[in-house]
């Protein structure tokens, strides 16, 4: 979907789908999250980031129940507003702890099906780029 297009009433919207994405990370109910996942990613979904990559609904699944076994009481929310081209969407986003104190921040790029589910997330850590290392450009 670009930026120009309006959804149909069977297409998830881009920010409707970013709200699944943080419901699949926020939620700690196994049967809410499953429910996200199935209504936010497509079957066979992708996602890749520093430190993980899952594929499907059963790792997603699992990758989003560990975080709240590895970080208790922490959650994600988003920070901007989505960036959309053709099949592209691209957020920032924060994870925060219990007292709401940022402890990680960065952007998602997802690539999305025609019925605006995820097919494919790439995750970066820092929403910033990198500096460029003199040594290595020019």
């Amino acid at each position: 979907m670009t930026d120009t297009e309006t959804p149909t009433p069977d297409t998830i919207s881009p920010q409707a789908m970013i709200d699944g994405y943080f419901r699949c990370w926020n939620t700690t109910d196994d049967r809410t999250r499953a429910a996200a996942v199935a209504a936010t990613w497509s079957p066979e979904a992708t996602s890749t980031d520093p430190v993980a990559a899952v594929r499907g609904h059963d790792e997603l699944t699992a990758m989003f129940a560990g975080f709240h076994d590895t970080y208790p009481g922490h959650s994600f929310r988003q920070v901007g507003a989505p960036d959309t081209h053709h099949q592209l969407v691209r957020w920032g986003w924060e994870m925060v702890d219990p007292s709401g104190a940022v402890v990680l921040d960065g952007i998602d790029v997802a690539v999305l099906t025609d019925d605006g589910r995820i097919s494919g997330l790439a995750g970066f850590f820092g929403a910033s780029l990198p500096e460029a290392d003199a040594a290595t450009t020019g």
